[in-house]
């Protein structure tokens, strides 16, 4: 029987990590055995010095990587994020699994949500770089100042010291929570139960990766081998997500052109979607300058072939595209005093007038960034957005459990895995442009789209454009293969332009 050897950190969410990987290959060779060995590294022994103060190069990593060169294990399994960029000779990452959740979380006292003056505990210059944009516009209390702390410690430990501290919120990568709460093993249980207990003082907030990126890499684990173990590279071969490992190394190859490592305030994050890639990029270079990128590249098959033949192209500007008037449902608000301990998906800005019905036990989700700067603005706690990248791509999820979803929207939408509540009336303005001659077309909704082809059933046969979610599933029932996906109106414009 081979043995195989699989060294990580001491940590409890490095030994989860392990045993991910050592089940993913018995999963595969059940006749191998699994032997963990646990190290502790010099960022380990180190909690005192700030990271953005530690050496840049394998503070984590170096300790365990010199124990697979000296023979006394067979492959090492790394948070990705944790790798410096650049890899010395004599290792090399050979594979990684699925990745897990990639943004980063935001845990936020309850007592703290209507404090204009906010501190938060990271050590990720990336994070404070990017959460001084974003937060003063996602928090409820829309705060004038913000102030970052130094944190160290494993997942527990920088819990109980936001807990027993003057600080408001902690920042951490969303994949170790999830790993540590998911697990099932007895041997974590009573860190579980305890992170779990803490979290009914807090309030929590999954922050959207077109706002914050993460760092290259976050949620992926790294599989590190000696590079001439031919027989533990065969085995890897057979787990290897190898779309996942392209699209990590990409990622790791983008920080590289600015510099590379830990120490840079920026976060870059690659999706992989049903219908393509999206890319988003942000944060500020040791020179200086500002990055901000959120694009999406389709997959051959929703590709856009039509730019070439552009004769005219509607709307011309966003302001301008407005087929219907909203009437208030009065009736609704009733209905959502109602619910409690449920999700609830706000389609947009104006679907949910009167925040003050939302009972606080509620989670609640957003379609895009601007309607959760909407509701913020009056006061209402958004725990996370589907990021404008669709309903079905990035289904709202509890930490903890299985909720019951109510979707607040218009009085015309389709039944879907949420409990439908309309909240406003759509009533129909007469179309004031003739159509007829319109080359290409981008649509905000499916509503729109029908209400146009209702009157002007020739389009069916011009080209169409809307975003990634469920419009894109409702007008390609209609017109197959005719429809075309983008990130957003802005990145159609720009592309018809």
């Amino acid at each position: 029987m081979q043995k195989v050897r699989i060294i990580s950190r001491k940590s409890h969410l490095a030994q989860i990590q392990a045993e991910i990987v050592g089940n993913k290959i018995i999963e595969q060779f059940p006749n191998i055995e699994i032997e963990y060995i646990h190290k502790e590294t010099q960022g380990d022994i180190d909690l005192n010095t700030p990271l953005s103060e530690m050496p840049e190069i394998g503070v984590f990593t170096n300790d365990i990587r010199n124990e697979l060169i000296n023979l006394n294990a067979d492959l090492a399994v790394h948070s990705w994020k944790d790798l410096p960029v650049e890899m010395e000779p004599g290792t090399e990452i050979s594979a990684t699994l699925d990745r897990a959740d990639l943004r980063d979380i935001l845990l936020f006292k309850k007592s703290s949500i209507q404090k204009k003056e906010i501190s938060l505990l990271t050590s990720s210059p990336r994070r404070k770089e990017n959460l001084s944009r974003f937060l003063p516009k996602a928090l409820p209390s829309q705060p004038d100042k913000l102030e970052f702390k130094e944190v160290r410690g494993n997942i527990l430990t920088r819990i109980k010291k936001l807990m027993n501290s003057d600080s408001d919120g902690l920042v951490m990568a969303k994949a170790a929570l999830d790993r540590i709460i998911k697990n099932e093993s007895q041997r974590f249980l009573t860190e579980k139960k305890e992170i779990i207990k803490i979290f009914e003082d807090l309030n929590w907030m999954i922050l959207p990766v077109s706002e914050n990126p993460a760092a290259p890499a976050q949620g992926a684990l790294a599989i590190e081998t000696r590079s001439n173990d031919n027989k533990i590279l065969d085995v890897l071969d057979k787990i290897n997500n190898k779309e996942v490992f392209h699209l990590v190394e990409k990622e790791r190859e983008i920080l590289k052109s600015y510099g590379g490592g830990c120490h840079q305030k920026i976060g870059v994050s690659y999706l992989n979607l049903k219908m393509g890639k999206s890319l988003s990029l942000r944060g500020e270079t040791e020179q200086g300058k500002n990055l901000k990128e959120n694009s999406f590249i389709a997959d051959e098959k929703y590709t856009d072939k039509s730019l070439e033949n552009i004769e005219s192209y509607y709307p011309e500007n966003k302001e301008d595209f407005s087929l219907f008037d909203r009437k208030v449902i009065d009736e609704s608000s009733m209905i959502l005093k109602e619910i409690s301990n449920s999700g609830i998906y706000v389609t947009r800005g104006n679907a949910l007038n009167d925040v003050r019905v939302i009972d606080e036990s509620n989670i609640i989700w957003t379609s895009g960034i601007k309607t959760w700067f909407t509701l913020s603005k009056k006061g209402l706690w958004i725990n996370g957005s589907s990021d404008s990248l669709g309903e079905l791509e990035s289904p709202p999820e509890n930490l903890f459990e299985d909720l019951k979803w109510y979707k607040l929207t218009h009085d015309l939408a389709l039944q879907d895995d949420k409990k439908i509540i309309p909240t406003y009336q759509l009533i129909r303005k007469e179309l004031s442009e003739d159509l007829r001659d319109v080359s290409h077309f981008y649509w905000m909704s499916s509503s729109s789209f029908d209400y146009a082809i209702e009157k002007y059933p020739e389009i069916k046969e011009k080209s169409h454009a809307c975003g990634l979610g469920r419009t894109f599933e409702e007008i390609n029932k209609t017109i197959p293969g005719k429809v075309y996906p983008y990130l957003n109106y802005e990145d159609w414009l720009e592309k018809v332009k």
